[in-house]
């Protein structure tokens, strides 16, 4: 059976009494309302699970999964781990690359309004234009070891007021929508989510340069000269997500006050704070040549690693980095004169998408999410769910 022909029994089935007349008539003003705040084109999705309540997963490459399996993105933990058991089944509408504005205009929103939520997770931003710099052009500098080209990435997209208020007038249209579909919904809960920042912070990583550079000798002041440059790109990469998380966060604040806190700003930035990306970087001096053009010339070579980010990351490792280290040169200070023949770095584990763990953890703090109101509130409970709350996450 169609979704079409189950809304019509299902609507025929609870108003059974009313005059076929009123019928009609109220089938008229709701089908005006839906062509007024549906924009977009809807398309079918399937359900996942048994539907006694309906969860709807909306937004970006987060609730899509990318690079991870479907049962590892966070809205099947959600689903899975918590509200199955509460009778919910699972609509994803989400799809990678997916900005606010084609949120919008590419069916998700739409579709959300088709499927009548019981409950809504959204998460959006992160792939809007310019914003998305931060998980893909200054993510490779970085992974390039162009630390100084990172920071300059970082800071233009923080400086970028237009990219960030656009995003913010669209939340408030896809909110204003919601909580149209609210009226019909007197118990529909909204979490929209902010973002983690998959890179280590810079005072984390200082005693592993320190180490890194140590473990080649022959190139130790350059290494030094060109890793200082990390920690403020590191820097500037962690304000402009803090900058992603409140521009959400303001879009969301007044719905939340207007009503009763149905509509939630969870944000998972401190609970992904130990679990960043794996930094693991590899610097080889292959083939060293000392007192070269002499008869005491030999050659030796040094290798260096050191892991920058987590030994425990919530992110799927990407490619590994292996442009050539040609910051690496000689200190002046060495004598006898050194040359450094062949040199090479690799840089693994770098990635910006959630893992399975990076699910999970997004689907639990969304569970708990210690809400406004007075004492311990977890958002579960706005789902009338009984549980207790628990703390114990993201470990």
């Amino acid at each position: 059976m169609n979704q079409a022909d189950t809304k019509q029994r299902s609507i025929f089935g609870r108003i059974h009494p009313i005059r076929l007349a009123s019928v009609a008539a109220l089938a008229l003003v709701i089908g005006s309302i839906a062509i007024l705040a549906s924009p977009g084109e809807s398309y079918a999705i399937e359900a996942e699970g048994t539907c006694g309540k309906k969860y709807v997963a909306g937004g970006d490459h987060y609730p899509a999964g990318h690079e991870v399996s479907q049962d590892e993105r966070y809205p099947n933990h959600m689903l899975d781990d918590h509200v199955a058991t509460y009778g919910y089944c699972l609509f994803n509408t989400s799809a990678n690359d997916t900005t606010s504005s084609t949120f919008i205009t590419g069916g998700q929103l739409a579709t959300t309004w088709n499927l009548r939520p019981d409950f809504i997770t959204l998460t959006l931003g992160g792939e809007n234009t310019t914003i998305v710099n931060l998980i893909t052009s200054c993510f490779d500098k970085v992974k390039d070891h162009d630390f100084s080209g990172a920071n300059t990435c970082a800071a233009q997209v923080n400086a970028n007021q237009t990219a960030y208020t656009n995003l913010y007038n669209n939340l408030i249209t896809i909110l204003q929508q919601y909580k149209m579909i609210m009226a019909g919904r007197p118990h529909l809960i909204v979490a929209v989510t902010g973002y983690p920042n998959p890179y280590p912070r810079a005072t984390d990583v200082l005693d592993e340069i320190a180490q890194l550079c140590l473990g080649i000798p022959d190139a130790t002041i350059s290494c030094n000269v060109r890793f200082a440059q990390l920690p403020p790109a590191l820097t500037a990469l962690d304000n402009a997500f803090k900058k992603l998380n409140t521009t959400i966060e303001n879009a969301v604040k007044p719905f939340a006050i207007g009503y009763q806190n149905r509509f939630q700003f969870v944000n998972p930035y401190d609970k992904f704070k130990d679990h960043v990306m794996k930094m693991e970087i590899t610097l080889k001096l292959d083939q060293v040549c000392h007192f070269c053009g002499t008869q005491a010339q030999y050659i030796d070579s040094h290798t260096s690693t050191q892991n920058l980010g987590s030994d425990d990351p919530y992110f799927v490792a990407g490619s590994d980095g292996t442009k050539s280290p040609d910051y690496l040169f000689p200190g002046p200070l060495i004598n006898p004169p050194v040359v450094i023949q062949q040199k090479s770095q690799k840089t693994v584990g770098m990635g910006v998408h959630l893992n399975d763990d990076g699910g999970k953890c997004m689907a639990d703090v969304i569970w708990e999410w210690d809400t406004p109101e007075p004492g311990v509130t977890p958002l579960k409970w706005k789902l009338g769910v009984p549980e207790q709350p628990n703390s114990d996450i993201c470990q």
